[in-house]
């Protein structure tokens, strides 16, 4: 997993990750597999995607390579200096989903649990395929019907960056899922994707797995909407406008820094237990402005004496 935090102010772009990397192994369990993961990368001098998801994918032809391969070989195969950020988010997609053999993983879980049900003595009734994902329902031995869906695991990515005529945008690109226009140009605030429920309690003032509450779930959609109007009134007042490039560095690297210091402590939630310590390892730090990219703080390949 991941944390990735991206604040834009009227002066700079700020792109900011941790870098911890986990992965199922064979047995799957969940496990650390690096505490040295490089997330953020320039696509040009103006612009930078952030990887976030699911870390490692074998393409049709089977190699298993990270994210950050396929960012690498995408960068080799387009010329994307004259490109808009828009333009760069629609090609990067494209291009992720060509690679990402989604669909054919999800008819495996669907095989996989066809094979599972029917060791435990189920039935199943549906399997409804969705967008992205397929529903299904089992009936067990007992009689009860039980109800689920099927989902892939996601390759997330966060695009941002200047466009040649200095204008600013953020794009967030899921695959499989769409493409999504998180801030526009004068649009100055905090966009994170990963692991981001820390920071969603930080600055909106509550968890989207609110809405998963029973009281909730329970309400009729008007009554919902009206909850999710005023629960923006939760949400910390800060002048994005005005905030100076320094305090966007510090508030970026605050919110990784609680994040990863939270999950040390607490195992999810008490609705939810058990979570993965997905975020973790040095913080880096890029600012994007008109005139280039620099790099706050990069980690660099080091040899530890201590060994």
């Amino acid at each position: 997993m991941t944390l990735i935090v991206n604040i834009v102010t009227p002066e700079a772009i700020i792109m900011a990750s941790d870098s911890r990397q986990t992965e199922r192994n064979p047995k799957q369990f969940t496990r650390i597999s690096t505490n040295s993961a490089n997330k953020l990368f320039s696509l040009n001098d103006r612009v930078i995607v952030a990887t976030a998801g699911l870390a490692f994918f074998a393409d049709n032809s089977g190699i298993r390579k990270n994210v950050s391969e396929y960012i690498e070989d995408f960068k080799k195969e387009n010329n994307l200096n004259s490109l808009t950020i828009e333009e760069i988010a629609e090609k990067l997609q494209e291009f992720i989903n060509r690679r990402y053999p989604w669909e054919k993983q999800l008819d495996i879980s669907a095989q996989q649990l066809e094979v599972e049900a029917e060791r435990n003595g189920e039935k199943i009734l549906s399997l409804d395929r969705r967008d992205y994902s397929i529903d299904f329902k089992i009936k067990q031995p007992s009689g009860r019907i039980k109800e689920g869906h099927l989902n892939i695991e996601p390759v997330n990515l966060l695009v941002s960056g200047y466009n040649t005529d200095g204008t600013t945008e953020t794009y967030e690109i899921n695959s499989p899922g769409d493409l999504i226009l998180k801030r526009k140009n004068n649009e100055f605030g905090c966009t994170w994707i990963g692991q981001g429920d820390v920071v969603s309690r930080l600055i909106l003032g509550y968890d989207s797995k609110l809405f998963k509450l029973p009281a909730i779930k329970s309400m009729n959609k008007k009554t919902a909407e009206n909850l999710r109007t005023q629960m923006r009134g939760l949400e910390y007042y800060i002048q994005w406008s005005l905030i100076t490039v320094q305090d966007a560095v510090d508030l970026a690297v605050f919110l990784i820094k609680t994040t990863s210091m939270i999950q040390q402590f607490a195992d999810g939630i008490s609705m939810d237990i058990g979570d993965i310590q997905g975020v973790g390892g040095p913080i880096d730090v890029a600012l994007i402005t008109r005139d280039g990219i620099n790099w706050i703080n990069k980690k660099e390949i080091t040899y530890d004496e201590k060994f």
